[in-house]
C-alpha cells in the first residue's frame, strides 16, 4: 500500500487540528469540579480523588490513540468504498479514496469546536454525561437523553447533519478525482458506505443491548 507524501501530511495536520481541539477540551472544559458534580452522589470524595488521579496519569493514552483510530476509521471506510467500486467494475486505488475520505472529513473538524464553544459560554453548567452526549445538529438534541433508551442515543447521534455532508462531499470528491458523475458517485457512497454504516450501526445496537 503506496501512500503519496501529499496524503501523508494532509493526515497529519488534520490529527494536529483533532489533537489541539482535544487538548483544548481538557484544558478549559474538564476540571476537578467537574468529577464533583457528576459523582458526587455516587462515590466517596476519595474515590473521586482516585478517578481525577488516573485521568491525570493516563491523559497521555489519549493523545496517542486518537491517530491511531482514525487511521483505522478512515481505512476502514477506504475497504466498504472499494467493495462498492469493484461491484462496479472500476478500478481505483487505496491512496485516493483515502484521500477522498479524509477531504470528507473535513465538515466533522467543527463538530468539536462548536462543542466547546458551546460548553464554554452557552451551556456552562454541565457533567460528563452533557459532555459525552452532546453533538450540534443531530437527532439527539431533539430529545432529553436521560429518558432515552441506551441503545437509541447512538443512532440519534449518527443521524446529524454533518454525516449527510460527509455523504455529499464523499460524491463530490469522487467526481474530482475519479472523473465520474455525481450521481454515480452518490450511488456508490450510498450501496457501499452506507450498508457499512448500516451494520456497524446495528451492530452498535446490538451491543448496547446486551450491555443494558
Amino acid at each position: 500500500m503506496n501512500f503519496p507524501s501529499k496524503n501523508i501530511l494532509f493526515f497529519f495536520i488534520i490529527m494536529a487540528i483533532l489533537l489541539t481541539i482535544t487538548y483544548l477540551s481538557n484544558q478549559l472544559l474538564i476540571s476537578e469540579t467537574l468529577y464533583y458534580n457528576t459523582f458526587a452522589e455516587q462515590l466517596t470524595a476519595e474515590k473521586i480523588d482516585g478517578l481525577i488521579e488516573q485521568a491525570q496519569k493516563w491523559s497521555w493514552l489519549g493523545y496517542v490513540i486518537i491517530p491511531i483510530i482514525y487511521f483505522f476509521k478512515f481505512s476502514f471506510i477506504v475497504l466498504t468504498l472499494l467493495i462498492g467500486f469493484f461491484f462496479i467494475n472500476q478500478k481505483v486505488s487505496f491512496s485516493v479514496l483515502f484521500k477522498a475520505v479524509m477531504l470528507a472529513e473535513l465538515p466533522f473538524l467543527l463538530v468539536p469546536f462548536i462543542k466547546l464553544f458551546w460548553f464554554l459560554f452557552i451551556q456552562t453548567q454541565y457533567d460528563f454525561n452533557d459532555l459525552q452526549y452532546f453533538y450540534p445538529l443531530s437527532a439527539l438534541q431533539l430529545f432529553e437523553v436521560k429518558n432515552l433508551p441506551t441503545w437509541q442515543i447512538y443512532p440519534l447521534q449518527l443521524l446529524n447533519i454533518f454525516e449527510l455532508v460527509y455523504w455529499i462531499l464523499l460524491a463530490y470528491w469522487f467526481k474530482r478525482l475519479l472523473n465520474i458523475t455525481l450521481t454515480k458517485g452518490m450511488k456508490i457512497v450510498v450501496a457501499s458506505y452506507g450498508t457499512g454504516l448500516l451494520l456497524w450501526v446495528v451492530f452498535v445496537t446490538f451491543l448496547s443491548l446486551n450491555a443494558t
